[in-house]
């Protein structure tokens, strides 16, 4: 049945032929043939197909009424008669369900024969169930897809294949790629050998850093809040998040030292969140914003990259402001596949919580990079020349070390001071109005503090140690 049915016998064999003569939707030229179909068996579907050009056509099994479910595969005809075998499994059930060939979405000849459908025997069953690169089922696995490209760096290691056969009983060969790029072959033979399929997994090798970016400069450790890098000790970190429409970063090991690989999603966007115990950090003290980024690929028209730190100043998950740090991508591509480092000054914003960091990669023409790696994201300090303030407001601070209390003193009011520990958070925050005044510091752990202090809306900082 179907606008395609037209069957022709030549040389005492009959066969369908369909000539599609306009393109359009695959199912407005179809064959079919109305048949039983149990909801969760399988189906081996066997035809033999042929074209008069390279041309696709769209077969497997289906409803014959509303609401159409289907579970088909799209095969690659050619000139010459080939043998087709799916193995399809039903997720749908009916008596008035049916075979399916639909071959309106490309013009030419189809001819279609040898058509046969069975419920599988366990002991024909070569397909797969699983199939594992380094002990994660690779992207897009499907028991019927036999065919898989897999990202890795060229002369690298060759990644682990693991295949888990559907029948327990049915033998499994793997033959592994012996470089990058390369492939590594699945072999599974069903369990009366009467079936055989073969898996390919294919190392494509895919641009990346072989080297490490230029070390940091040494900072005071109070200077500087290591978001991600080894550089400056244990770092903040940074969280995947799910709200960045499957974007997603991984961290690998390059020339002896540690990068997040960022995996573009469906937006030119990704997200962290930062991943203390807290949730932020107060950045208020930091003037400036550091990144290296190695962008994969070449240039594309109108490339930026710009971080954007979130401020949540009440509730951590809304957002108060954003700090967007614009970068424009070099146009001469010099900035492409090779390590390139930021310093971004953060201006006047609030920041005194510093919740997420985004990264957003975007183009003229939309297009976005497949992969970004990064290392050592941080805030800092900016260190200053001229006049040292503290002696000018003539401010002191005394005992040094302190134990419980810390009398702060200055020549003018002194209007208000907070403490903050090293990691940025602050733990005192005290209003005073006046030149003199003594700070409880009992409940502070023994450390290094910095303490803020505001004169004549003129702001310094000095740091303080706590027995």
């Amino acid at each position: 049945m179907g606008n395609a049915a037209n069957v022709v016998t030549e040389n005492n064999n009959s066969y369908n032929s369909a000539n599609v003569e306009t393109a359009g939707n695959a199912w407005d030229a179809s064959l079919s043939q109305v048949v039983s179909i149990t909801n969760g068996e399988t189906y081996t579907l066997k035809f033999d197909a042929w074209s008069d050009r390279s041309r696709t056509i769209v077969a497997g099994i289906g409803l014959n009424q509303d609401p159409w479910s289907s579970v088909v595969e799209t095969i690659t005809l050619s000139s010459t008669s080939q043998s087709y075998t799916l193995t399809l499994t039903a997720n749908f059930g009916n008596a008035n369900s049916r075979v399916i060939f639909d071959m309106g979405a490309a013009i030419g000849f189809v001819g279609i024969d040898n058509v046969s459908l069975q419920v599988l025997d366990t002991e024909d069953d070569a397909r797969l169930s699983d199939l594992q690169v380094d002990a994660t089922t690779i992207s897009g696995f499907s028991s019927e897809v036999t065919s898989y490209n897999y990202e890795a760096i060229a002369g690298g290691t060759v990644p682990t294949v693991t295949a888990t056969a559907s029948n327990v009983n049915a033998a499994i060969t793997i033959q592994p790629a012996t470089s990058i790029p390369g492939s590594t072959t699945i072999q599974v033979v069903s369990q009366n050998s009467n079936q055989t399929k073969t898996y390919t997994v294919s190392f494509v090798v895919v641009s990346a850093p072989t080297d490490a970016p230029n070390p940091p400069p040494t900072r005071n450790a109070w200077d500087v809040i290591s978001l991600y890098g080894e550089a400056y000790g244990t770092e903040i970190g940074l969280a995947n998040t799910t709200w960045d429409n499957g974007a997603d970063s991984e961290e690998l090991t390059i020339a002896s030292n540690k990068v997040l690989k960022v995996t573009n999603g469906t937006d030119q966007f990704i997200g962290f969140d930062i991943a203390n115990t807290d949730g932020f950090v107060n950045a208020t003290d930091m003037t400036h914003f550091h990144a290296d980024f190695w962008i994969v690929g070449d240039y594309i028209t109108g490339q930026t990259l710009n971080p954007t730190l979130s401020n949540h100043a009440g509730v951590i998950g809304t957002q108060t402001n954003g700090i967007v740090l614009p970068k424009a991508i070099a146009g001469d591509g010099s900035e492409n596949e090779t390590w390139v480092s930021v310093d971004l000054e953060i201006g006047t914003d609030d920041r005194e919580r510093i919740a997420q960091l985004l990264f957003t990669y975007s183009a003229a023409d939309g297009a976005t990079p497949d992969n970004i790696y990064f290392d050592n994201i941080y805030l800092y300090r900016a260190a200053t020349a001229g006049v040292d303030l503290n002696n000018l407001l003539d401010v002191s601070l005394s005992p040094v070390p302190a134990k419980n209390e810390l009398r702060i003193s200055a020549q003018d009011l002194i209007e208000n001071v907070t403490i903050y520990n090293i990691l940025g958070k602050r733990v005192v925050n005290a209003t005073i109005n006046k030149k003199e005044d003594v700070l409880d510091v009992s409940s502070l752990k023994t450390g290094v503090y910095i303490l803020k202090y505001t004169i004549n809306n003129a702001v310094g900082t000095m740091k303080f140690i706590k027995e």
